[in-house]
């Protein structure tokens, strides 16, 4: 028993509903690994939650994760107290000869059946339907410390937008780390609720909350894997109508997101960041006015697009095109191209080249050559004509066009041409006359170092009636 208190068995077990209950547990004990939690964690847990459960911030959580369970509204609060407190103590319960399907310890009898059922496993089906079930049986074996980390998801995974957000990651101490970046902000929920009686404001946009809670973890400090992937689900076990969504961030968008934080690129990542964040009806700064909770952010959701959709995402975010469709709300349709100057940064792009698109590095050096080039031309010559050429080229003879002519300029006036044919197959064709399937991705990340250049080089500010014209190509964009 002496080495039973010291430690408390808990371990992950590759199941994501599993493994969020033990990173609740973990991260409550404030440990960094499972197998450090000890049974004096667990109780000091069990006994948290025997109050927590009953407050307003989390009682009718309980009915999204487990149907009735010990929420049974026909129950006394004596029964329901006492149920609850079983439950979360089967670890103290007799082992019997099954195993556990989740971690394979030794399973336990459960207060009211040998199996566990829906009402206490959420996305399971109900109880006598026996399909997708082990041994032709309708419930699973459970041993009391998985049993107890089911529950506990309801600490750690917030409800929100009505549904419980659980994340799961090939490396579960990512999972760890973002539990612990929620878990502060549930247990004040919980006492603000335990002190007033009433129920905390909603949370909502749980893709923004993910998002949110990943660019305060740490991988270098919590060790995990700079490039773990995420999977979230956003699910409800409600007996009137179970629902899941599940969304998706490979390993490469992680890692982009890891990067972008560090110092090199976090200036500019937090620019276009800030930039996202919607606004309320009115057009005001939903970060001053809405409920922290309920904000939405335009980027992070659009993380959860990638790598389909890095075209779109490169022209919102880094050249800043706004959406062809957009709100009242939406922050994205104030962003003026090539006026907002300041914030279009070539290095942030070329860290989403290599890591979510995964652009040959010579290809990638090629566009920064042209860039530079272009924008050495427009300066040398002043040549505004040009800038508008190129600004709001929209299809591909044209651009071929626009760099054979001013290349042609450009040997009449003895200096080298803009481009040679060798890096313009390399950047814009597949073959000679067969455009490449991403040339308008490669033109706008010509753009962006373009743009970049011409700003560092103070040729806007020289010229602050090209910034005071209406920006044409906002109105002539691709879909």
């Amino acid at each position: 028993m002496s080495e039973r208190l010291k430690k408390g068995g808990l371990s992950w077990t590759g199941h994501p509903i599993v493994d969020a209950g033990v990173a609740t547990l973990t991260a409550f004990a404030e440990k960094n690994y499972p197998d450090e939690v000890t049974f004096a964690d667990l109780e000091k847990f069990v006994r948290y939650a025997e109050k927590a459960y009953f407050s307003s911030a989390i009682s009718g959580y309980l009915t999204v994760l487990f149907t009735s369970n010990f929420m049974n509204p026909s129950w006394s609060l004596e029964k329901k107290k006492e149920y609850l407190g079983q439950i979360l103590r089967s670890y103290n319960n007799e082992p019997t000869s099954g195993s556990c399907v989740y971690c394979k310890k030794p399973s336990v009898n459960l207060p009211t059946s040998d199996l566990a059922y829906r009402d206490l496993i959420p996305m399971l089906t109900g109880r006598g339907i026996a399909n997708f079930f082990p041994g032709g049986h309708s419930g699973l074996s459970l041993c009391g410390y998985c049993l107890l980390a089911i529950q506990a998801i309801a600490i750690g995974a917030p409800m929100v937008s009505g549904r419980a957000l659980i994340v799961s990651s090939d490396d579960p101490l990512f999972t760890l780390d973002i539990i612990k970046k929620w878990l502060p902000e549930t247990r004040s929920r919980v006492q603000l609720s335990e002190i007033s009686d009433k129920k905390p404001p909603a949370i909502n946009r749980p893709l923004t909350r993910v998002i949110e809670a990943i660019m305060l973890c740490d991988n270098e400090k919590t060790k995990w894997r700079e490039d773990a992937s995420l999977t979230v689900y956003h699910l409800s076990n409600s007996g009137q109508g179970p629902s899941i969504d599940i969304f998706n961030l490979p390993s490469n968008i992680t890692k982009f997101i890891n990067r972008a934080k560090t110092v090199k690129y976090r200036d500019s990542w937090n620019e276009i960041i800030k930039s996202a964040w919607e606004k309320d009806v009115k057009g005001n700064d939903s970060i001053k006015i809405r409920n922290k909770s309920g904000r939405r952010n335009y980027l992070f959701e659009d993380l959860f697009k990638l790598p389909e959709n890095a075209g779109s995402f490169i022209r919102t975010y880094f050249l800043r095109q706004p959406p062809n469709y957009s709100t009242n709300m939406d922050p994205r349709k104030e962003y003026k191209g090539w006026q907002d100057a300041k914030y279009v940064k070539w290095n942030l792009a070329e860290l989403f080249l290599e890591e979510v698109i995964h652009m040959e590095k010579s290809r990638i050096e090629a566009i920064k050559r042209l860039g530079d080039r272009i924008a050495e031309e427009i300066v040398s010559t002043n040549d505004r004509g040009f800038w508008y050429s190129i600004y709001n080229c929209q299809k591909f003879y044209e651009m071929r066009n626009i760099l054979i002519r001013q290349s042609q300029k450009c040997i009449k006036a003895g200096k080298e041409p803009l481009i040679r044919l060798d890096p313009f197959l390399e950047i814009f064709e597949e073959g000679e006359e067969l455009a490449r399937a991403d040339w308008r991705l490669a033109w706008d990340l010509t753009l962006i170092r373009v743009i970049e250049q011409l700003y560092d080089k103070k040729w806007f500010e020289k010229n602050r009636d090209v910034l005071e014209t209406k920006d044409t190509s906002l109105e002539l964009q691709e879909a």
